[in-house]
C-alpha cells in the first residue's frame, strides 16, 4: 500500500473531528515528552552513577596498590601491573552506565504512569479519548504556567 492513499485515507476519517484529531495530538506529543524524558534523565543518571561509583573503586584500588604487609619489590611491580590494568578495565564502566541507564528511565516512567495512561486512552478511544485528550491538555497547561513560566512558584527570599 503507497503512503500517499494511505495518508487521504486518514485523513478523511478524521476530517470534521478537531476535538478528537487534538485528544489524539494531545495523546502523541505527551508519549513522545516523556519518552525523550526518560532518555535524557537515564542518560544523566547513567553517568552521574558511573562517576560516583568510579571515584569509589579508584580509591579503594589505589589503597590496596599503596599498602603491603612486607616489602617486596616483586610484589610492588605485580600491584602496579594489577593497578594499572583496573584502571583501563571499561567493563565496570559499562555495567554502572547501564544500570543508571535503565534506573532513571525507570524511575521517569514510573512517576509519569498517569499521563501515559491518559494518553493511551486518548489515542485508542473516541469518547472517552476526547476527555482524556482535555485533561493531557489541563496539564499541559499547568505545566506551562507553573514550570516554565513561574506562576505559582515561592519566591525564594533574599537575605542581603
Amino acid at each position: 500500500m503507497s503512503v500517499i492513499p494511505a495518508i487521504t485515507s486518514a485523513a478523511k476519517k478524521i476530517s470534521g473531528k478537531p476535538m478528537a484529531v487534538a485528544a489524539k495530538a494531545l495523546g502523541a506529543a505527551t508519549v513522545a515528552s516523556v519518552v525523550y524524558d526518560a532518555h535524557i534523565n537515564g542518560r544523566e543518571r547513567a553517568y552521574s552513577l558511573d562517576e560516583v561509583n568510579s571515584a569509589d573503586r579508584y580509591m579503594n584500588q589505589y589503597k590496596n596498590y599503596m599498602t603491603m604487609e612486607k616489602p617486596s619489590a616483586t610484589v610492588a611491580k605485580l600491584k602496579k601491573a594489577w593497578f594499572n590494568t583496573q584502571q583501563n578495565f571499561s567493563y565496570y564502566h559499562f555495567l554502572d552506565r547501564t544500570k543508571g541507564y535503565f534506573s532513571g528511565v525507570g524511575k521517569t516512567i514510573t512517576e509519569n504512569l498517569p499521563l501515559i495512561g491518559l494518553s493511551a486512552l486518548a489515542l485508542k478511544f473516541k469518547g472517552i479519548g476526547k476527555i482524556a485528550g482535555g485533561l493531557l491538555a489541563l496539564n499541559g497547561i499547568k505545566t506551562f504556567a507553573y514550570d516554565v513560566m513561574g506562576i505559582g512558584n515561592r519566591k525564594t527570599e533574599r537575605h542581603y
